[in-house]
């Protein structure tokens, strides 16, 4: 009867850690872009409370970028990473448009888009490096993609 208490006790526990800690990506996955080149997509920056995982299709679909944000210690509501930068290797950057990730307090996600024709910022870059400003404790995160052949 002992164990079957403890087991009564413990299973719900271990669910709930399991529901919040989801296992964010470590290791970026390749997609093929139509020059035949592979490009990883995915980017992930732990650190500063929070766990930011950056996915992006890669030039043809433009300066869209998919950001989600996890946290189990501040509210994220406040942020709308309207101070992002995209910039590249020639040193030309891109400013942010406002964020329109719904509300989710410790979980948010949505498309982060940039101002600005993308083709000729991308045409001839070797990578591009998004910069994001005051998310968690940190006070800069850079997410690099290679884009160059």
């Amino acid at each position: 009867m002992h164990v079957r208490t403890l087991a009564a006790l413990v299973l719900p526990v271990a669910v709930l850690i399991s529901a919040c800690s989801g296992a964010s990506p470590t290791a970026p996955e390749p997609a093929s872009s139509p020059g035949g080149s592979a490009i990883a997509t995915t980017r992930t920056s732990e650190g500063g409370q929070v766990t930011v995982v950056v996915d992006w299709a890669g030039p043809d679909d433009g300066a869209v970028f998919d950001v989600a944000l996890d946290t189990h210690s501040v509210d994220l509501d406040a942020l709308d990473l309207s101070d992002a930068v995209l910039r590249n290797d020639r040193g030309e950057t891109l400013a942010a448009q406002p964020w329109t990730a719904p509300m989710g307090g410790h979980h948010r996600e949505g498309a982060l888009a940039f101002e600005g024709d993308a083709m000729p910022f991308f045409a001839g870059a070797a990578w591009i490096e998004l910069v994001l400003s005051g998310v968690g404790d940190l006070p800069e995160r850079s997410l690099r993609w290679e884009v160059g052949s």
